[in-house]
């Protein structure tokens, strides 16, 4: 029989595992790319909380952009992102990702939400009217908000 193994406090705060270093090269690559192409149009922020039931933390979140005062930035987002984020960890599966748009991101106002299948060199664009867009090759074209990554550029470090 199993044990289960205990939550780490980061597990815990955020309601997700903890990311190992390909999660973490993934997610610098990518905020790397959409900031050098689209800075000027919108904010890329990672491990933001988000206000939902539970609480979430998408890895990156893409947001208007704005200037942020010191003064006013709560410290859950209220405002929800244009697009969510989620770079799959060894220990989730796809469907709690996707469920988790869908339950949670959707209804505060997402309007898409990729997840970053690392294993599949692949990332999928989920739509609120339940389309689902698959990249493994060439450009993913998010029809939201027009970002283009080529997806060679966001897997470039794995084998």
């Amino acid at each position: 029989m199993a044990v289960a193994k205990a939550l780490t406090s980061y597990e815990i705060e955020r309601n997700k595992p903890m990311p190992n270093r390909i999660h973490g090269q993934i997610q610098g690559d990518l905020l790397f790319l959409l900031n050098l192409n689209y800075r000027e149009k919108f904010d890329f922020s990672s491990e933001v909380s988000l206000d939902t039931i539970p609480p979430s933390t998408p890895d990156i979140g893409i947001f208007p952009t704005k200037q942020l005062d010191i003064q006013e930035v709560e410290a859950k987002e209220t405002e929800p992102p244009i697009t969510t984020i989620e770079i799959q960890s060894p220990s989730q599966s796809p469907d709690e990702l996707v469920k988790k748009a869908y339950k949670r991101y959707f209804p505060m106002g997402v309007q898409s939400a990729w997840v970053v299948l690392p294993a599949l060199k692949a990332i999928q664009v989920l739509l609120p009217d339940n389309r689902k867009i698959l990249f493994s090759e060439g450009q993913l074209k998010d029809p939201v908000t027009d970002i283009q990554v080529d997806i060679k550029e966001v897997f470039r470090k794995l084998k």
